[in-house]
């Protein structure tokens, strides 16, 4: 309990920090006594459309996006039972990318109240299609993470080929493609708000549930726990989470791989608190990498998603060779 409050402070620290630190910094500087005036009152100054307008629309979508991918692998492993899942390896993310290229090349005069429903879509069948492929019998954590590498790598090739067919438009689309939380605003918040609002509550009701699945699917089943259902709400929340993310912020990844392993070596494998704590954990994460993509090499601004993946893929080798270790035993 100590230990889970501690965290609890020292997150709550972090994120606070975090979200000061990136109102105040960027290719303008503000000062802090600055920030609360123009939040405090409408000036019209250059100040209040930088924090306003700008800095703080992105910091709370930094954070949001974050909580989504990191909950979306923790729901992920805890339903494929595959300690390597996350939504960027097992082609949730390719799927979404190809969709999202596919409507700016192809429906593109589609109204934009669409744009959200057929990204999700394009999420459920990257992730369908790998669990497809990957079921032979039991579904084996190293099948289901070679058939998402191959379907990612395919829904790739693609996304770059229609991307190459979009020529000189493409420009934007690929920086997207890398993540990044680049011209966010209030307008795309309100868009992915209430999914993921939705879906991290439901997440954290079915906490409970998800920790007797950890004992089996026959001992969850003789407890009374509706397995094929509970995999399903746990698809469809995985669908919507990381699908609402990537519509807006492009494919940022290993935030789902890395915080859910995070967490579970400081509180273990509660899903109580597992899913709460890998919310925020996953949007400190992602604050801090978007701070760093905005003010490391000012005034050029990276892609939050190169940060990510430089993190990420050293530790997921890790997990791979880890996971290779514990089959050779």
């Amino acid at each position: 309990m100590h230990k889970k409050y501690h965290f609890f402070l020292v997150l709550l620290f972090i994120c606070t920090s975090l979200v000061i630190v990136s109102l105040m910094y960027g290719t303008v500087n503000v000062p802090f006594n600055r920030i609360v005036e123009v939040l405090m009152s409408d000036d019209g100054s250059k100040a209040r459309t930088i924090i306003w307008d700008l800095r703080l629309p992105r910091a709370i979508m930094a954070f949001l996006i974050g909580a989504n991918l990191a909950v979306s692998g923790a729901l992920m492993q805890s339903m494929t039972k595959n300690p390597l899942a996350e939504p960027k390896l097992l082609g949730i993310t390719a799927g979404a990318a190809t969709m999202v290229v596919i409507i700016e090349y192809f429906l593109v005069s589609l109204p934009y109240i669409w744009f959200s429903p057929l990204v999700f879509i394009g999420t459920a069948l990257g992730g369908a299609v790998v669990y497809t492929l990957s079921m032979k019998g039991n579904v084996s954590p190293v099948r289901l993470t070679l058939a998402g590498v191959a379907v990612s790598a395919f829904l790739h090739a693609i996304t770059v080929g229609i991307l190459i067919l979009l020529g000189e438009d493409a420009a934007s689309v690929y920086t997207w493609l890398v993540g990044g939380l680049n011209g966010l605003t209030w307008s795309h918040l309100m868009l992915i708000a209430p999914w993921s609002i939705i879906g991290l509550f439901v997440a954290l009701a079915l906490s409970s549930k998800m920790n007797l699945l950890e004992l089996g699917d026959d001992m969850a089943k003789g407890l009374g726990v509706k397995v094929g259902l509970l995999k399903i709400t746990m698809a469809i929340l995985v669908v919507v989470l990381a699908g609402s993310s990537v519509s807006v912020a492009g494919s940022i990844g290993f935030i789902g791989l890395i915080v859910p392993h995070l967490v579970r070596k400081i509180l273990g494998p509660d899903h109580k608190n597992l899913i709460p704590f890998s919310a925020l954990t996953g949007g400190c994460i992602l604050l801090a990498g978007d701070l760093l993509a905005r003010t490391i090499v000012q005034p050029i601004e990276l892609p939050v998603g190169i940060f990510t993946a430089a993190i990420g893929c050293p530790y997921f080798l890790y997990l791979v060779r880890k996971q290779g270790d514990r089959h050779a035993k």
